[in-house]
């Protein structure tokens, strides 16, 4: 039985730890070796690895040392002990997307971001463990917090190894909910950055119009770091300009004014999951944040009707998307096709190209709607799921990651809830291209809930 308090349950950072590289008083290696033991420590019961290498990892943390040592780090990752999503290309070890279809797979380059970890003298500590491309059935990782419990999925093994705590970052992926809802079972804080913000080159993708790369980490300044030292040396996504910021985190900024959302999930929530939320919004509200919700605002409502059809609109967008090349495999491979992703396939099959362009006029009528409120509030405030992880190994439910999956806006999820003693994560989200004024906002909250740093 979990016992998880956010106020107390220590991740691991790296922001914090570069004048004590500079000094001497730590090291990457020291790091790394503290990490290495801590994932021996638990992998064996939270299985999040799809391949380790320790050996390459002490090789770059050394020449991180050297750099430190000498007062010339190459950049703010330079040193951190990080993992990498098993849909993300990487050179030097296997890159097999979850599949038994791409057992041993060795990429030929690595993914743009990976390169951008490297030459910024990130220390790669292996790959996570994923779904079956982001989209079949749950993998072997277990919640660190409760083993009984799914860690969610897709980036099942990225949200485990930080949350355990194993490590202090990792990438993953996001179409659906693959980055806010692991986060939120595993009491990580991750960003789900704005739609094209983060080069996807080299990464495997189900529905180029949906998905996003998300970082993963124990602070929400590392958070930043990394994803913006990502999106400055791979830039964005071809035809978009990239994460937009300065490479260190904002300054935290309380928001005058949030929009609270139900979505799609509120009448599935669990009651001690609705009490959490329900005080912390209240405490911002006693702090003198401005929560508007239904009934305040005719644009809230006709926006939260529309929210309530999200489901639907990811379904005919995703499923649409997933059919090049996942019904080539499924014809050509039908062994190597889990039977979720199976049933997900078939399940857009039907679908006309006629379904698709109703589902992009209904999706810029939702973006207009997200935009105009966006313009007259810091933020909105929700849920990152509807409950803690489920008891058993299905993903759990992405009802409250799909708005900003199909909206391509940023989302954060911050580890600040308990419920039945399991992590569940607050969200924020932000206006499409506001990924900056997002993470001040949330580094506010976070530290005006928990009480300190994050």
């Amino acid at each position: 039985m979990a016992d998880y308090d956010p106020k107390t349950h220590s991740l691991i950072t790296f922001h914090d730890r570069a004048a004590a590289f500079r000094d001497g008083a730590d090291t990457p290696r020291d790091l790394l070796e503290r990490c290495i033991a801590a994932i021996g420590a638990r992998e064996d019961e939270i299985m999040a690895w799809a391949h380790l290498d320790f050996d390459g990892a002490r090789e770059a943390a050394d020449a991180a040392g050297a750099r430190y040592r000498a007062g010339r780090p190459l950049s703010p990752v330079d040193g951190l002990p990080i993992g990498i999503k098993d849909l993300i290309d990487t050179v030097d070890m296997p890159t097999e997307y979850g599949s038994t279809l791409f057992a041993g797979h060795r990429p030929k380059q690595d993914a743009a971001v990976v390169l951008a970890l490297r030459q910024g003298g990130a220390v790669i500590v292996g790959k996570t463990v994923t779904i079956a491309f982001g989209g079949g059935d749950p993998a072997k990782t277990r919640n660190p917090h409760d083993p009984r419990r799914t860690p969610g999925g897709s980036s099942s093994g990225s949200a485990a190894a930080v949350g355990a705590p194993t490590i202090p970052a990792a990438i993953g992926t996001h179409a659906r909910g693959s980055t806010i809802r692991p986060a939120s079972f595993c009491g990580a804080f991750a960003l789900k950055p704005s739609f094209g913000a983060i080069n996807r080159q080299g990464v495997f993708s189900a529905a180029d119009s949906m998905d996003h790369l998300g970082t993963f980490a124990g602070s929400l300044r590392d958070v930043w770091i990394i994803a913006r030292h990502m999106a400055r040396l791979a830039g964005g996504d071809p035809g978009h300009p990239g994460l937009y910021g300065g490479a260190a985190p904002p300054a935290p900024r309380k928001p005058m004014r949030l929009v609270r959302l139900e979505t799609a999930g509120w009448a599935a929530t669990d009651e001690a999951t609705k009490a959490a939320f329900e005080e912390i919004v209240a405490g911002l509200a006693a702090s003198g944040v401005e929560i508007f919700g239904h009934g305040d605002d005719p644009a809230i409502d006709d926006y939260e009707a529309r929210l309530a059809e999200m489901p639907e609109l990811w379904r005919d967008l995703y499923r649409f998307e997933m059919r090049w090349p996942m019904l080539q495999y499924l014809a050509l491979y039908p062994d190597d096709v889990p039977p979720r992703l199976r049933r997900g396939l078939e399940e857009g099959a039907g679908l006309t190209q006629e379904t698709y362009r109703a589902a992009l006029v209904r999706r810029a009528h939702v973006r207009a709607l997200h935009g105009e409120l966006a313009s007259r509030a810091d933020g909105f405030v929700t849920l990152a799921s509807p409950g803690p992880g489920p008891v058993g190994m299905d993903q759990g439910s992405a009802v409250f990651n799909e708005p900003s999956s199909v909206l391509g806006a940023p989302a954060l999820s911050l580890p600040l809830m308990a419920a039945d003693g399991a992590p569940v994560g607050l969200q924020l989200m932000g206006r499409i291209g506001g990924d900056e004024a997002l993470a001040a906002s949330g580094l506010w909250v976070a530290e005006h809930v928990l009480g300190r740093p994050v």
